[in-house]
């Protein structure tokens, strides 16, 4: 589960923090960043799955030649992506921080810089834990589990992340000594590679490739949602939704509870509904499914509207006991019904987060998480009373550049929050501000 997210150099990107909590959805215009921050997280992830030459090309929005933040004269050479993470381990919820450090050389070439790492957080400044919302007994599981991962593991707390850190396995049990140096002035319990003798961390990075690989970008296309399934396809719902059909069979096979309550949540949703049914052609060998209402009976996807197959893949997912973690969804609102889009984000939201006592899910199993994209003033007008930070709004700045006495346009995220003392007001949206917001807006809410 992601924690906090902090970005420097990356394109719209520079100095930018943002505390993540179990539900997260971001608000804003088109251009304000959104969708970089979704491309920040699968550069990471890419690094951490397949290597960094193969993520930049084999994704369009991750062009090297677009990484950089542009600044007002030239820009920038270096960026950094760090994502705090909470991972289920056999010690309880751990905090793992993976940091993604990329530079361009003179010649142009483009590649991951040393000081990229996996490591364990400190926690000496843990205030982060209180802002996205752990609570007294979730914050002491956490300290728990790094003590009692750290004593296991003979503190093998750091290792260099070059890209490609393996699959997301189980790792043996065996002890590994490392070296203690310290340095002072260490970020949040980094540590540098440089500083280490050469120490095995097979475990910390088997738990930081399954984290990353829990990251789930959703961008559902109607035309695949439409398409049969070979019955091959198993795996979790693919980000454009093309192999909807044999989730559903396999969630219907495998998790007859999680079906049911699946089928609910979409009556509950979407107006008629009374049942679904996966399909199987045995002649053609593959899946297809029927969604059934009380005026005109059994529909199939081709006739059913895009705002309820984007509906159903996204419960689907949700409801898919093999394939936990977080979803990632740009634009959860298109083609829903404005006063739904509320009710479908708390029921894709339930059971986010680290459990009671924190370690109540097998070590194997990610802790759920919700970060969505929206626009939908219906959505914002529904949570305009959620304080908790899980509303953010994103938006363009201008950031001053003293030394070069120069100016540049960078993405910047404020949180919904009550008044605090403490906070400077620019860090913040304020209740007020939001239902000031409403009331321009008028008839948007309809």
């Amino acid at each position: 589960m992601i924690t906090q997210i902090r970005i420097d150099g990356f394109k719209s990107f520079r100095d930018f923090n943002l505390d993540v909590p179990p539900t997260l959805l971001l608000l804003g215009p088109n251009g304000a960043g959104k969708s970089n921050l979704f491309d920040a997280l699968r550069l990471v992830a890419g690094t951490a799955d397949r290597g960094f030459e193969a993520t930049v090309r084999e994704d369009s929005r991750l062009s090297p030649a677009g990484l950089f933040h542009r600044g007002a004269a030239e820009p920038a050479h270096t960026l950094t992506i760090t994502v705090g993470t909470l991972v289920a381990s056999q010690d309880g919820p751990l905090p793992v921080r993976i940091r993604l450090r990329v530079g361009r050389a003179p010649n142009g070439q483009v590649g991951v810089l040393r000081r990229s790492a996996i490591w364990v957080s400190s926690l000496d400044r843990p205030d982060w834990m209180t802002n996205v919302g752990l609570d007294e007994a979730a914050q002491a599981a956490v300290r728990e589990a790094r003590s009692a991962f750290l004593t296991r593991t003979h503190g093998v707390d750091y290792v260099p992340f070059q890209g490609n850190i393996g699959p997301a396995w189980e790792p043996p049990q065996a002890p590994a000594e490392s070296g203690d140096d310290t340095e002072d002035g260490e970020e949040d319990g980094e540590r540098y590679a440089e500083d280490f003798r050469p120490a095995p961390g097979a475990e910390l990075l088997a738990l930081a490739a399954r984290e990353c690989a829990s990251w789930h970008p959703f961008v559902l296309d109607p035309v695949a949602l439409r398409a049969p399934t070979a019955a091959l396809a198993t795996g979790r719902t693919s980000p454009d939704g093309g192999n909807l059909a044999a989730v559903l069979h396999r969630i219907k096979d495998e998790s007859p509870g999680n079906w049911r309550r699946f089928v609910g949540d979409l009556a509950a949703l979407i107006d008629g509904v009374q049942d679904i049914r996966p399909l199987h052609d045995r002649r053609r060998d593959e899946y297809d499914f029927e969604v059934e209402f009380g005026n005109t009976g059994w529909i199939s996807p081709p006739a059913l509207s895009d705002g309820t197959l984007r509906m159903v893949a996204l419960l689907a997912a949700a409801a898919d006991p093999a394939w936990p973690g977080g979803m990632c969804v740009e634009e959860i609102e298109n083609g829903m019904h404005p006063e739904h889009v509320a009710d479908l984000v708390r029921r894709l939201g339930r059971g986010a987060g680290v459990p009671p006592h924190g370690s109540a899910l097998t070590p194997a199993v990610p802790y759920r998480q919700l970060i969505a994209t929206t626009h939908s003033p219906a959505l914002l007008a529904a949570l305009r009373a959620d304080l908790s930070g899980s509303l953010v709004f994103m938006e363009q700045a201008d950031r001053v550049d003293p030394q070069k006495q120069s100016a540049v346009r960078t993405t910047v995220a404020r949180p919904l929050r009550g008044f605090d003392p403490e906070r400077d007001p620019g860090e913040t949206v304020s209740p007020e501000h939001v239902e000031r917001l409403l009331r321009n807006l008028g008839r948007g809410l309809s």
